[in-house]
């Protein structure tokens, strides 16, 4: 059956399939606009809030049903059912349904639990449908609020969320909002997505972020059709979430807080870390390109850059470093042909057109099917992100000299830096390069480290574009002390000093 099919008009209280997903028709937005930064305290208002409701039925005026797929989220779904709870929004104004999708531990009888307790808290209990597709479609069948916002069983939220984005968003008539999210346990977030909070976003912006940690106006998603994939489907959400952006009048990100605490879990099962078959995925990735390029309309131009990012992040992820060089070759040689297919499909044979130097060799290697070229660029990556280690030290009355082996992938470095651990001063000093091995000689003057230094320092090496890298100490390398001055390596071995001896 199509996943993707141009949806025509329903009658009144049809609903569509949850097994199609629609393609959008029209653009919301210039994907070229600038975007406008608020003032990052207007999420502060407080919502004007009613009597609470106190009883079992469900009010009517519900700003925002929090949906929520359940199973075997334990231990981690008390706490989010706590934060909830704890949630500073009139009970009256949100309400959570939580939909047990047949866990097999006791997540069931906990939710049952909350729900006794909390008048705005409901829970279906179903038999397991493998994916999260399908409690999702339960959850926003039953919700009464004038926004949906889907959230993770693993996961959970700052306590004033729920007020601050439904203040905001009615103030600014917002139909997607995305709340500014941090990683916890391990799990990494996409820091500069929420550097500021921006009123419009741009479709090319938007398109960075597909997860479905997203608050979206109901009847947007009721207009349209827009549900999930019910059978097991990668880059489902995705898929829902392109389509919101398409025919969106308005989307914002909220910056000012840290709203929603994305978790890595202890017991790996996360559905992001779990084995993915390529051509299932890129099936699923061309099913999203294939919005994108709707979307642009005329604008082939346009839609073909978009498509590059999009593969950029979705396509070129899997050929970084240590991951491609994880996979066997068979699984090598499925990724690339099914990446292959991808680019031919959507235009993006001219990879140095279209992608940065580095990502278009990979691109240009992945139309080639050459996977020893592949192979080397994931090797060279590899090297590159290797620190800098220290393989000589010296400390004397007047001098801490280091001599430190770097990288010979990747760029160069253009300076040393001591700095402070409490003040955060930095003390910059000129190095000398021995490009031939890569080895590097950085002196810095004793009295300059005193004066800057008041207890502990780390040392790093400075790159062209300001970035840099700690030094490690090498396995080799003994600590020195002298002139009042300790160079010595930390618990987890990178280069310090201490100066307190002085």
């Amino acid at each position: 059956m199509a996943l993707f099919r141009l949806r025509s008009k329903t009658k009144d209280n049809e609903v569509p399939s949850s097994q199609q997903f629609s393609m959008p028709i029209h653009r919301a937005h210039d994907s070229n606009a600038a975007p406008r930064t608020d003032d990052p305290n207007e999420a502060n208002v407080i919502a004007d809030a009613s009597n609470p409701g106190g009883t079992n039925e469900r009010p009517e005026d519900v700003i925002v049903s929090v949906v929520i797929p359940v199973y075997n989220s334990m231990p981690y779904l008390t706490e989010l059912m706590n934060s909830l709870e704890m949630q500073d929004l009139d009970k009256a104004l949100f309400e959570v349904i939580a939909v047990d999708d047949g866990s097999t531990d006791f997540g069931g009888d906990i939710l049952d639990a909350y729900e006794k307790r909390n008048s705005n808290f409901f829970v279906v209990h179903q038999a397991n449908s493998g994916w999260p597709g399908k409690p999702r479609n339960v959850g926003m069948a039953k919700a009464r609020g004038q926004y949906v916002f889907f959230v993770d069983g693993d996961d959970r939220l700052g306590p004033e969320a729920l007020r601050r984005m439904t203040t905001y968003a009615r103030k600014h008539d917002v139909d997607v909002l995305v709340p500014k999210m941090v990683g916890i346990d391990g799990r990494r977030a996409p820091v500069k997505l929420f550097e500021r909070t921006i009123r419009d976003v741009s479709y090319d912006f938007i398109l960075r972020t597909l997860s479905p940690q997203k608050m979206v106006r109901k009847s947007l998603l009721d207009a349209h059709g827009i549900r999930f994939i019910e059978e097991k489907v990668r880059l489902e959400d995705g898929m829902v979430m392109v389509e919101a952006y398409s025919v969106a009048n308005r989307i914002s990100i909220l910056a000012d807080y840290n709203y929603y605490e994305i978790r890595r879990r202890s017991d790996g099962q996360n559905i992001s870390t779990q084995q993915i078959e390529p051509a299932g995925y890129v099936s699923s990735l061309s099913k999203i390109a294939q919005a994108v390029k709707v979307h642009a309309g005329d604008d082939i131009e346009v839609g073909r850059k978009q498509i590059a990012g999009l593969f950029k992040r979705k396509g070129l992820s899997f050929y970084r470093g240590q991951r491609f060089l994880r996979l066997d070759e068979a699984q090598r040689t499925s990724w690339v042909r099914s990446h292959a297919t991808f680019l031919e499909r959507f235009g993006l044979t001219d990879p140095e057109a279209t992608f940065n130097k580095q990502d278009a060799l990979r691109v240009r290697a992945i139309l080639d099917c050459d996977l020893s070229a592949l192979e080397r660029l994931a090797q060279q990556e590899v090297e590159a992100q290797r620190p800098p280690e220290a393989v000589r030290i010296e400390v004397t009355e007047e001098l801490v000299e280091l001599t430190v082996e770097f990288p010979a992938e990747g760029p160069r470095p253009v300076s040393a830096r001591v700095t402070d651990r409490d003040s955060a001063a930095q003390l910059e000093t000129e190095i000398s390069i021995d490009t031939v091995d890569s080895i590097l000689t950085a002196r810095f003057i004793r009295e300059a480290i005193l004066s800057s230094v008041t207890r502990l320092g780390d040392i790093f090496l400075v790159y062209p574009d300001a970035s840099t890298k700690r030094i490690k100490l090498g396995q080799k390398v003994s600590t020195r002390d002298a002139g009042g001055i300790r160079v010595y390596g930390t618990g987890n071995g990178f280069l310090s000093l201490d100066r307190r001896r002085a």
